[in-house]
């Protein structure tokens, strides 16, 4: 089984899929700006909850960001380290390369902080960070909250399609450590 963890979305996403790539569990939780005090034990839980040990996984796939610098420090630590402990091969995939994968197509949108999103136009280029009042009308995809969104020339999507991210999401090049990218003004580090 492969575990994918996605806590930049709300709710936080639990998904454990088989080597042919079919959703076998899906659990998801309210963990936002709770990570410290409860990932580990919720992620035991889920893994408890289908029989299985973390040492059990074939491999773990983390959303490793952009995020806010404490949860990204707290989930990418405690990721490496478990895998690091149990040999478990592990891979990344920041946000944006997750909306792609998902079905999703660009421009993609995603909640910085109050009153700015970062904003990608195109799959090769870098996101820029953008106060809500610049984004233009369109059509967008996107990870933040309903209500920064009163202009009726912005249409938003927002469903992440998990089944179809773990069809594509390439398993052959484990990475040796998760990188997690932050959101800090006014850069991306």
């Amino acid at each position: 089984m492969y575990l994918f963890i996605d806590t930049i979305s709300n709710p936080v996403t639990y998904i454990l899929f088989d080597s042919e790539r079919n959703i076998v569990s899906e659990d998801f939780l309210e963990l936002r700006w709770r990570e410290s005090e409860y990932f580990l034990d919720s992620l035991l839980e889920f893994l408890s909850k289908n029989s299985l040990g973390y040492k059990d996984l074939q491999g773990v796939i983390v959303v490793n960001g952009p995020g806010s610098f404490t949860a990204m420090r707290i989930i990418t630590l405690t990721i490496n380290t478990l895998s690091f402990v149990h040999y478990i091969p592990l891979y990344s995939v920041d946000y944006f390369m997750l909306g792609e994968l998902s079905g999703w197509t660009y421009p993609l949108l995603l909640r910085a902080n109050r009153g700015e999103y970062l904003l990608k136009k195109a799959w090769n280029t870098i996101p820029e960070l953008i106060a809500i009042s610049d984004i233009e009308p369109g059509t967008y995809f996107w990870i933040g909250d309903v209500n920064d969104f009163t202009n009726g020339t912005i249409s938003i999507q927002s469903t992440l399609r998990y089944p179809v991210f773990c069809k594509n999401f390439p398993i052959e090049n484990p990475t040796e450590r998760i990188e997690p990218i932050y959101i800090k003004k006014p850069n991306i580090t």
